[in-house]
């Protein structure tokens, strides 16, 4: 394998080694909340944006519709979330969190939670590190979005 590969595939194994221990401590609180990861997702988004639709809800998770369809009627049989008319679109259905639902959300986030106290190790980096990674982060974004011109 050239020199060129061996580093992509030290860069891939990084982001994916980073992924995992995200996914891992996700699933680990989830867990104790009796919820899955994306259930939780849901939660923490719906506690930040409440009355959304259903597509805003899939498009800011990147799933489909179908998939957070069923991810919704379980929070909503669980007593987590409800579903309500949209006042200003009869048509449409937007959700919020119950109460239920706001403390377990606060108990999966909250500044005492367990995934915000491992989270916030990520602060002993220094600002200039961690604004260097960010940088870096948008840059391979760039170049795996990037198109060649075909010949």
């Amino acid at each position: 394998m050239s020199q060129e590969h061996e580093m992509v595939q030290r860069v891939l194994r990084s982001l994916r080694e980073v992924n995992r221990a995200l996914f891992q401590l996700l699933r680990e609180e989830a867990d104790m909340l009796d919820v899955t990861p994306i259930q939780m997702m849901v939660l923490k988004i719906l506690a930040q944006r409440p009355n959304i639709g259903l597509t805003e809800l899939a498009e800011s998770l990147q799933v489909g519709n179908s998939t957070m369809s069923g991810v919704v009627d379980r929070l909503v049989y669980a007593g987590l979330v409800v579903r309500e008319r949209s006042t200003e679109d009869r048509r449409s259905l937007t959700m919020r969190l119950t109460p239920e639902g706001e403390a377990k959300q606060e108990a999966a986030f909250g500044e005492d939670s367990y995934i915000m106290k491992r989270l916030l190790k990520i602060l002993e980096i220094s600002k200039e590190d961690l604004e260097h990674l960010f940088d870096i982060h948008q840059r391979i974004l760039e170049k795996i979005q990037e198109r060649e011109m075909e010949k």
